[in-house]
């Protein structure tokens, strides 16, 4: 019977350290993994700040290259929130899995114990980064809007010089959406309040390029000059609007929460 009871302490022991190892050695791959992304993630992170050179009516400006690059950043951050979903989903599993017949695990504790900690750690880590990479994609939409709406002011010049009333209005019609868009995202995340008054001086450029199309269009030529008084006084505060600093301050908003994210994947890795 002594033994038996030998024999069987052994077979337990041994059972439960094969089944806790193979648990652990899962949970370390999957840590791993994460933490593979690390690189990626942060280089995602780092076109949260877009460069901002480009806006108003400078002449640097290039609306399309512009335009593409935003939308590039706008993907990274779509694919780098996918990413971390499924990593979260991994380490859930994986964490799961360290927990799985306790009663047969009680000679590693102190190994199951140290490998959930990592688990914790990189899932604290992916807690960050996806509501960063969700901030990072309102932050791009924003742009998007705002880029889409300079380029169409761009082409609603071209079109009232050349005098094709018919493409301005097409072209203010499509600024006007996109303004509007801008509006409607420039409280995301992130982004400055001085970015609030910008989109508020292209509403009003909106505004009064279309009563001065109007007064065109109905022949009251003294009233649409009056009016592109005013509408130069728009343009005006858009080509002059100060940009300095403004990354800084996106910067300034994301860098504590990058920071935390790397600190969560360096003790992951500890």
């Amino acid at each position: 019977m002594i033994s038996a009871l030998i024999f069987g302490l052994i077979g337990y022991a041994s059972l439960g350290l094969a089944f806790a190892g193979t648990r652990i050695a899962a949970a370390e791959h999957t840590v791993d993994a994460v933490v593979s992304h690390q690189n990626t993630l942060n280089a995602t992170f780092r076109t949260i700040n877009i460069q901002l050179t480009a806006l108003g009516a400078r002449t640097s400006f290039d609306a399309p290259q512009t335009i593409a690059l935003v939308e590039q950043s706008v993907a990274n951050a779509v694919l780098a929130s996918r990413t971390v979903g499924r990593d979260q989903a991994s380490l859930r599993e994986a964490d799961s899995g360290l927990h799985q017949h306790p009663w047969l695990t009680l000679m590693s504790t102190a190994a199951l114990a140290r490998t959930s900690s990592r688990l914790g750690h990189a899932r604290q880590a992916l807690v960050i980064a996806r509501t960063v990479a969700a901030d990072e994609v309102l932050d791009g939409q924003f742009w998007q809007a705002l880029y889409g709406g300079l380029a169409d002011l761009g082409e609603l010049n071209r079109q009232k010089d050349a005098g094709d009333l018919a493409g301005a209005r097409q072209a203010l019609s499509r600024m006007s959406s996109d303004v509007d868009r801008a509006a409607g995202l420039v409280g995301s995340p992130g982004l400055p309040s001085e970015l609030t008054v910008l989109t508020g001086d292209l509403r009003s450029l909106v505004l009064d390029y279309t009563r001065q199309l109007d007064a065109e269009a109905a022949g009251s030529y003294d009233k649409a000059a009056a009016i592109s008084v005013d509408v130069s006084a728009d343009v005006t505060r858009v080509a002059t609007f100060d940009v300095d600093g403004l990354s800084a301050k996106i910067a300034a908003f994301y860098q504590p929460q990058i920071d935390r994210y790397n600190q969560e994947i360096d003790a992951a890795t500890a």
